[in-house]
């Protein structure tokens, strides 16, 4: 399943810049694994913000929240926004049947 997650660094006063350089650097690294593992659809770094936005392939919700938890940077990253994804042309069989159950689902 697909999640939107957008979150922002929330770091003032907690740490030296010192210290988040370092630990961005980890967190750098950690990224590049889970986009090359596919676990990471895409993330973005926004322009001009403290702010990182992913796109992450979850098995479920309890599987992207105990990722959350494994992240380097997980004690200053604010999550502000968690979205499911849909895949649009699913959406679409769904509007063309007006979502009635389908034979598959009614075993008809």
């Amino acid at each position: 399943m697909l999640f939107y997650c957008q979150m922002k660094w929330n770091h003032e006063g907690r740490i030296s810049l010192d210290e988040l350089w370092e630990l961005e650097e980890e967190e750098t690294r950690h990224a590049e694994e889970t986009l090359s593992s596919g676990y990471c659809v895409g993330l973005w770094k926004v322009a001009g913000q403290k702010r990182v936005i992913a796109v992450v392939d979850a098995e479920s919700a309890e599987e992207l929240d105990r990722s959350v938890f494994r992240l380097p940077m997980r004690e200053y990253l604010e999550f502000e926004v968690i979205w499911p994804l849909r895949d649009y042309l699913g959406f679409a069989e769904d509007v063309a049947n007006r979502y009635r159950p389908t034979e598959a689902e009614t075993g008809r």
